[in-house]
């Protein structure tokens, strides 16, 4: 029988072969395609697939884009207003999302030819040069596991709704062999979490030697960032002892509290890694994701010839804060040009639909896009810790006085309790891609807002409509795939 691909693989070749080799193991330059055993069939075509898998995860369909605003907007209960063109995007806010959408099936597409590169790169470890062999399986470990994580958190139940439910199809070898005859099935979410959790320690296993602190390995994977997303992963599964023990280990090799920067603003716009920097997307002014449709900061910005304003901050937003909260003050100046020109975490637009006051986290299209913060490692340790009734690395209270502190955020507290760790990490996380999970994870609730199918509806945690359909596509040709509730 002739073979016919599983469509979310169509044209993974050409995408690998658009990275050919250079002196430096960082650069990543555009070339013709070429065979697939031209790919994989030596040491340099292995390296070229994993810059190929890493210009995949840094693009606007995943970490340099729609992994943020996809999992703000769907948790979106009126924090933020969208006034964006993109009907796509409006049917997030709404939760009401299509399984047809170009945007839904983007993330899939994208997700899974990175994973069928890196499961090649795997596959051809024996073509490797020794002194290269353990970095470049733990990369790839990490783009595997870091990917996976991202799909069953978006398309599947979360996981405290219980692992058997279906989550996505775990493909652990490359897709050649796979014909109509075997086209897989949905693995369940325990399935995917438990292998997201194998990569991941494998990753920081064969990243031991190659640094830890900001930066190191050029800015890829290392055993830290390993740390951190098993820290996520263990948060996500409510495993709050690992959780706290990864967060702590990240932290202690970023230099604890003292690492973070004297103002909030700081971590944001920059061009090179810093003392918070645990994990980036890096881009530059001709390899970024930034102008594209997808990019982050043409979804938040308001600038001078940059951004769509498509989202902007409501007072509900504000509400949330103390007056005199560094995470709030807006500075008002028409005559700004540059992001550089805002000294404040806020500021009011002066590009597209001006006016309205916009988040500075996302404000230069080739700024380096934090996935990863020090502070997020921070409040991590500090939920984890107090789930737990412990005092991994630190007193739960000592680490939010700690980013409260660091944003002038009131006097520090003296008790705590989960409300308040949940709407401390919603001021310092906000507009960074944690709201939808978090609100999983504290069984909170959205409201569907003006012109959503469901307007006015209270939506909780646990509603199948937070959970993105299957691409369609995927329907249609795999037979062995089951679409989620309510699509």
């Amino acid at each position: 029988m002739k073979t016919k691909y599983f469509s979310i693989f169509i044209g993974f070749i050409f995408l690998a072969g658009m990275f050919t080799a250079c002196e430096d193991f960082l650069e990543v330059e555009p070339t013709t395609a070429v065979s697939d055993d031209a790919i994989y069939g030596d040491h340099e075509g292995v390296v070229n697939a994993l810059n190929g898998a890493w210009a995949l995860v840094g693009s606007g369909n995943l970490h340099a884009g729609t992994s943020i605003f996809h999992s703000d907007l769907v948790a979106n209960a009126g924090e933020m207003e969208w006034i964006g063109t993109f009907i796509q995007y409006r049917q997030y806010n709404w939760k009401s999302m299509d399984p047809n959408d170009g945007n839904v099936a983007a993330k899939w597409n994208v997700s899974y030819k990175a994973i069928d590169m890196v499961n090649n790169v795997l596959n051809s470890l024996d073509v490797v040069n020794e002194d290269h062999l353990d970095r470049i399986e733990g990369e790839a470990r990490f783009i595997r596991g870091i990917l996976y994580f991202e799909l069953v958190r978006f398309y599947g139940l979360p996981y405290n709704l219980g692992p058997a439910n279906p989550g996505v199809p775990l493909i652990l070898t490359p897709t050649a062999g796979i014909t109509e005859d075997n086209y897989p099935e949905r693995a369940s979410v325990g399935d995917v979490f438990d292998q997201v959790i194998i990569d991941l320690e494998t990753a920081r296993n064969k990243l031991a030697n190659v640094g830890t602190g900001a930066g190191a390995n050029g800015g890829r994977a290392t055993s830290s960032t390993s740390a951190a997303f098993l820290s996520r992963v263990h948060l996500a599964k409510g495993n709050w002892q690992e959780a706290a023990e990864f967060a702590n280990i990240v932290i202690d090799n970023f230099g604890g509290h003292d690492a973070l920067h004297d103002t909030p603003l700081a971590a944001f716009n920059n061009d090179s890694y810093t003392s918070e920097d645990v994990f980036m997307i890096n881009q530059n002014a001709t390899s970024n994701a930034g102008q594209a449709n997808a990019g982050i900061a043409t979804f938040f910005a308001s600038l001078d010839g940059m951004g769509r304003g498509d989202v902007y901050l409501s007072n509900a937003y504000f509400d949330m804060f103390d007056p005199d909260d560094l995470r709030i003050q807006v500075t008002e100046d028409e005559g700004i040009t540059d992001i550089s020109d805002v000294p404040t975490m806020v500021y009011v637009g002066v590009g597209t639909d001006r006016g309205n006051e916009m988040t500075s986290k996302w404000g230069k299209h080739d700024a380096n896009i934090n996935v990863i913060r020090l502070a997020e490692m921070i409040l991590t340790r500090a939920e984890a810790n107090y789930r737990n009734g412990s005092a991994i690395g630190a007193d739960p209270l000592d680490d939010i006085n700690a980013i409260r502190t660091r944003a002038n955020a009131g006097a520090e507290w003296t008790s705590l309790d989960l409300d308040m760790i949940r709407e401390e990490r919603f001021r310092e996380l906000s507009f960074e891609g944690h709201a939808l999970h978090d609100m999983r994870r504290f069984h909170g609730s959205t409201v569907a807002p003006t012109g959503s199918p469901y307007e006015g509806e209270t939506i909780h945690w646990d509603d199948h409509r937070l959970v993105l359909p299957i691409p369609q596509r995927e329907i249609d040709v795999n037979h062995n795939l089951e679409q989620n509730e309510g699509y």
